[in-house]
Order: C-alpha cells, then sequence, then structure tokens
C-alpha cells in the first residue's frame, strides 16, 4: 500500500513498479507493508534536509524509516503489535524526492528522468527496509540490490 503524494500518473506507475519489485525480492507481499512517497522542489528538500539531518543543502532523496530494523524473512507476524488496525499493513517510513534534482541528475548521468525516478525510489524503498551505505561493504550490498531491482523491474540504463 503507498501514499502518493504529488506524483503525475506516470510517476504513479514508475514507483509502483519499483514496489512491487522490492517486495518481490524481499519475499513479502505488497499488501503487507505500506509506505508514503512525495515528490518536493528543491526548496521544500533543503528545509527539509537541514531541519532532520542538520545538512543545509538540497539533496536528491530523503528516506525516513519507521523502523530500525526489518527482520528477514519478512512475517507480518513478528509486527502484530505495531500493525495499521485500518489495513493491518506494517508502516515501513516516508521518501521524499526531489524533483529537480531528479531531472538534473538524469541529464548528469545520461538516462532518462523514468531511470531517475526508479533509481531514487529503489535507493529509498532499501533504506526503508534497512539498507544503507555508509561502509564500504555495506554500500556494495546495497548497490548490488540496487541492479538487482532496476533490472528485475526493466528499469536499463539508456
Amino acid at each position: 500500500m503507498l501514499g502518493l503524494y504529488n506524483l503525475s500518473k506516470e510517476e504513479e506507475k514508475i514507483v509502483k513498479k519499483v514496489f512491487k519489485t522490492v517486495c518481490k525480492l524481499h519475499g513479502i507481499r505488497q499488501n503487507a507493508i505500506s509506505a508514503d512517497i512525495s515528490i518536493v522542489d528543491i526548496n521544500q528538500i533543503h528545509k527539509l534536509n537541514m531541519e532532520t539531518r542538520q545538512v543545509d543543502k538540497p539533496t536528491d532523496v530523503l528516506s525516513y524509516p519507521a523502523l530500525e530494523n526489518i527482520i528477514f524473512p519478512f512475517d507480518k507476524k513478528n509486527y502484530a503489535d505495531i500493525l495499521s488496525p485500518e489495513d493491518k499493513t506494517l508502516y515501513i517510513g516516508e521518501i521524499i524526492i526531489c524533483h529537480e534534482i531528479m531531472e538534473e541528475q538524469a541529464t548528469e548521468y545520461g538516462h532518462s528522468v523514468t531511470r531517475e525516478l526508479a533509481f531514487l525510489t529503489t535507493h529509498g524503498f532499501l533504506h526503508l527496509l534497512g539498507y544503507d551505505h555508509i561502509e564500504e561493504d555495506m554500500r556494495k550490498v546495497m548497490r548490488a540490490k540496487e541492479d538487482q531491482v532496476l533490472t528485475t523491474a526493466k528499469f536499463f540504463r539508456e
């Protein structure tokens, strides 16, 4: 289940495809987890980055995990006490993507905005599932998982 904010219909399709692929590759039923995804402007993401990370500059994507660790293989029974009472999903967090930086990076990396949105969404979801790239060994694992998601979902570099 996804809460989608400020996305075009085409962007929603891309995000949903990434979500479906991330869930599949992690053995998670799509209706077992929920997350919110927003696309904002450069001023909004700059402000959020400063308020939440004390970094005084805009960034491409921010992820706010709702949980410290998700246990794999995933089983909702491990989270029975924190499931949403309305839809019985596990809320894993929020992803915020900057529209202007997404477009700039697509141009910089020589691929489409579609591919860049798919990458940023994948990156955000992986953070919500507990992946990180602070340490080199963790970075390699996360990058490999990003490549796996994007290849499986057929968001190839153009």
